[in-house]
């Protein structure tokens, strides 16, 4: 038994220095820029102390920069300083290592849409994962848990929704009319219609059937 236990203490600094180093390779050759979890390391050591350690010790070389606790930045450098992800970039990145799908909410919705230049003191998305409040930098991130039909005009629905409609004008109109267009699955958003309210499901429906109209027009012109 004991030459076991002197066995286990010989082997086991050594496997975590050399799992610490296969971790700092690993780092070395990821992309810049490129958004790192604790997580993406658990094949190499299940032990998220280890982990920790080497990231921390990577990071006091300057390899990579903390976002948040357990969120870590591949820096890109630039003469203007280190180029850093923006929320969306960073929110998106922690709905695919989670394997759940994210839209913006509220004026986070109005701010990606260019509806609003305000600038969201708290950035809120919707998410069909687990809600939660997330601290990256200075910044606060709400996921709010919704469970919608599809996702797939989400973030316009939030924006209208977030506006009102005392406050859709012309300019407001035109963004939402290419963003509907733009829409390749626009079978997907007609199956939620009956859900919307009166006032948006009317300005949604009149895009579409105005396109289809068009449509139509161009066909018959062509024929």
């Amino acid at each position: 038994m004991l030459h076991i236990s002197l066995i286990f203490c010989i082997f086991a600094p050594l496997k975590k220095e050399n799992d610490m180093a296969e971790i700092a390779n690993r780092i070395y050759e990821t992309s810049e820029g490129q958004i790192l979890f604790i997580s993406d390391f658990s094949d190499i050591n299940d032990n998220e102390k280890v982990v920790s350690r080497a990231l921390s010790v990577e990071e006091k070389k300057g390899n990579i920069v903390r976002l948040a606790n357990g969120v870590y930045l591949r820096p890109k450098n630039t003469r203007f300083g280190i180029v850093y992800p923006s929320i969306d970039e960073m929110v998106m990145a922690i709905a695919q290592r989670d394997k759940v799908q994210i839209q913006p909410s509220g004026v986070t919705a109005l701010n990606k849409l260019g509806l609003s230049t305000q600038v969201p003191t708290k950035y809120t998305y919707l998410t069909s994962g687990s809600g939660r409040v997330l601290t990256l930098g200075n910044r606060t991130i709400e996921l709010k848990r919704s469970v919608p039909k599809n996702f797939a005009f989400q973030t316009v629905l939030e924006a209208l929704r977030t506006l009102g409609q005392k406050n859709v004008g012309n300019q407001e109109l035109s963004t939402i009319r290419k963003l509907v267009n733009e829409e390749e699955h626009k079978d997907l958003f007609v199956q939620d219609l009956t859900l919307m309210p009166v006032w948006m499901r009317k300005l949604i429906t009149d895009i579409i059937d105005k396109n289809e109209h068009y449509d139509t027009l161009v066909k018959s012109h062509n024929r």
